[in-house]
């Protein structure tokens, strides 16, 4: 039969265990929703210079009158704006400019790139002139931003701006063994204290019993 003592200890360390996970998977949401919301404001925030800086010479040339290119060509950044917000993008984010029907419109590097994938949902929330939040693998899991570019109350052009996860993901699968680690090494630590303290506090107890059997 189990002791009181195996019983008092067990009973420590459930609830210990039980209040560890709790805070271990708060403290891992908490981290993994405010990372993506910093992606989001910094993604939000390059789309509208984007938007400033480069849409409006995308308009103003369609595709079949892109400087210095092919009719079936994407046009490259650099023809269209010098801006140094164009510039610094390929340090920072993904960008691509296409149209109502996904196709590439322009591209940092013209032909070399494709626009990042969309879903059906998302087409369909971009028609509806909203924006859309997506994940994406191309090799590497990005964050994407699609923003409608409407005219005349219909869609003319998407904007895509996008960030890789990785360093993200690293980030939280940092943070996960972190707490696993920490919560088994704690966890083993109270187990001993709990052992041992069950011991002191039960030790009159196992006195009284004692006595009582010698009677």
């Amino acid at each position: 039969m189990m002791s009181i003592r195996v019983r008092f200890t067990l009973v420590y360390n459930l609830i210990l265990l039980v209040t560890l996970t709790v805070f271990s998977v708060a403290l891992y949401n908490i981290q993994a929703i405010n990372t993506l919301q910093t992606l989001k404001s910094a993604l939000t925030k390059s789309s509208d210079e984007v938007a400033i800086n480069l849409i409006p010479l995308v308009l103003l040339y369609p595709p079949s009158l892109g400087p210095n290119l092919n009719e079936s060509n994407p046009r490259l950044f650099e023809y269209l704006s010098n801006t140094l917000e164009i510039k610094s993008l390929r340090e920072r984010e993904i960008v691509r400019v296409l149209d109502a029907s996904g196709n590439l419109v322009a591209a940092p590097f013209g032909l070399a790139d494709e626009g990042l994938p969309i879903s059906k949902e998302g087409m369909e929330q971009l028609q509806n002139g909203n924006a859309w939040w997506e994940t994406a693998n191309v090799g590497v899991n990005l964050l994407v931003l699609n923003r409608p570019i409407i005219v005349d109350n219909q869609l003319y052009l998407i904007l895509q701006v996008a960030r890789p996860l990785t360093e993200r993901d690293q980030s939280l699968h940092a943070l996960r063994n972190t707490l696993i680690t920490a919560d088994l090494i704690v966890l083993g630590v109270a187990s001993i204290i709990g052992w041992v303290l069950s011991g002191y506090v039960l030790r009159p107890i196992k006195r009284i019993t004692q006595t009582a059997q010698q009677i």
